[in-house]
């Protein structure tokens, strides 16, 4: 199974106001995966659920990674569903042909900014660490 670590510089850096981030001197970072890919490649692989699935994967494991990185930040598409997240890319990758798909996804987080959940709301049902206190092993 590829690792995901890959996805925490991109990460940082969006999360991040600044060009600082975890990127180099001159804001650049090395995207690995579907997220190299290009918006075309991605659109062309919309209707063939075996292609699709490294780009779900991808977008699966940068919101994973984006919602434990990312401050105040539980889940970043705001209980916007995958199928819903996906279309939103299709829809930008529509008019972006060339762009990366990791930055279709970067500008998706970027939209849903505001939309996006704080906490859980409940004690049970999520994994993580408890926000105050708790058994340590």
């Amino acid at each position: 199974m590829p690792t995901r670590l890959h996805l925490v510089p991109a990460l940082l850096l969006a999360a991040s106001s600044s060009t600082a981030g975890a990127a180099d001197a001159a804001g650049n970072y090395a995207i690995w995966g579907a997220g190299s890919r290009s918006c075309h490649q991605f659109e062309r692989a919309r209707d063939d659920s075996t292609a699709l699935a490294s780009f779900r994967d991808y977008l699966m494991g940068y919101l994973t990674a984006y919602n434990t990185l990312a401050p105040q930040t539980y889940d970043a598409l705001g209980g916007l569903s995958l199928e819903d997240a996906l279309a939103w890319v299709d829809d930008y990758c529509d008019l972006h042909k060339i762009d990366s798909f990791e930055r279709a996804v970067a500008q998706l987080i970027v939209s849903r900014h505001d939309a996006r959940s704080r906490g859980h709301g409940s004690s049970s049902g999520s994994w993580g660490r408890p926000a105050t206190g708790g058994d340590t092993p």
